[in-house]
């Protein structure tokens, strides 16, 4: 008989709060009150602080000693510089990764596809699955890192963090944002079913530029950035 696994609190709590910063139901700047959210939450301190703990490593939340804990803004220079560090190791990958591929990573790959296929289809519309297309979205550049690159390699990047501050802001995304997000992505499955490096390097060449210029757009129209 297998055993039963109490969910933890802290983990709970931390993916509530992690999933209304991203989106966007705390703004940036927002400010935490701990007692509210532990009568909402029904949780007591000690969950809450290391949920919060979790938050400010992953550059969520600003916890600021005497003054209180608040949603991080995010920041135009810090994002940019990730981009860039995020550009550095993904295209280091994409001419050495198809060495290392193997059929697993192929299925997987395909099926991620048709997921992001299904979700850039969906008639409930881009703002309804934008949330679910990112999360599929990360799972696709982290394995590359992970299969192109040495062990190390992932936990860097994992720390650059790119992913979780672009699902901030795309309560500010159109959809002309998403349909071109979606057609890149369609060109590196392209490359990735050619299994030419210098394709794929190209397709992540493209997304990842297309990208940061996106991101940088939008945040020169946020008030609150």
């Amino acid at each position: 008989m297998e055993r039963i696994i109490a969910p933890n609190i802290s983990d709970m709590v931390y993916d509530r709060l992690r999933e209304r910063i991203l989106r966007y139901e705390f703004a940036p700047g927002h400010r935490l009150d701990l007692p509210e959210l532990e009568q909402l939450l029904g949780v007591s301190r000690t969950p809450l602080k290391d949920a919060l703990t979790r938050l400010e490593t992953e550059g969520l939340v600003d916890i600021l000693p005497r003054r209180g804990t608040y949603v991080a803004t995010i920041d135009a220079r810090g994002l940019d510089e990730a981009y860039k560090v995020r550009s550095a190791f993904e295209l280091y990958v994409a001419l050495c990764l198809f060495k290392y591929l193997t059929p697993a990573d192929y299925a997987f790959f395909d099926e991620l596809r048709e997921d992001m296929e299904r979700l850039a289809c969906d008639a409930r519309g881009w703002q309804t699955v934008i949330h679910d297309y990112l999360e599929l979205d990360r799972q696709l550049h982290e394995r590359f890192v992970e299969r192109g690159g040495p062990r190390r390699m992932l936990a860097l990047y994992q720390q650059v963090n790119v992913h979780m501050q672009v699902g901030r802001m795309v309560h500010h995304y159109r959809e002309r944002d998403f349909d071109a997000v979606h057609f890149e992505h369609e060109q590196i499955f392209e490359a990735l079913a050619s299994q030419s490096p210098d394709r794929l390097h190209a397709a992540l060449l493209n997304h990842l530029e297309s990208s940061r210029m996106r991101v940088h757009k939008n945040l020169s129209e946020m008030p609150d950035a």
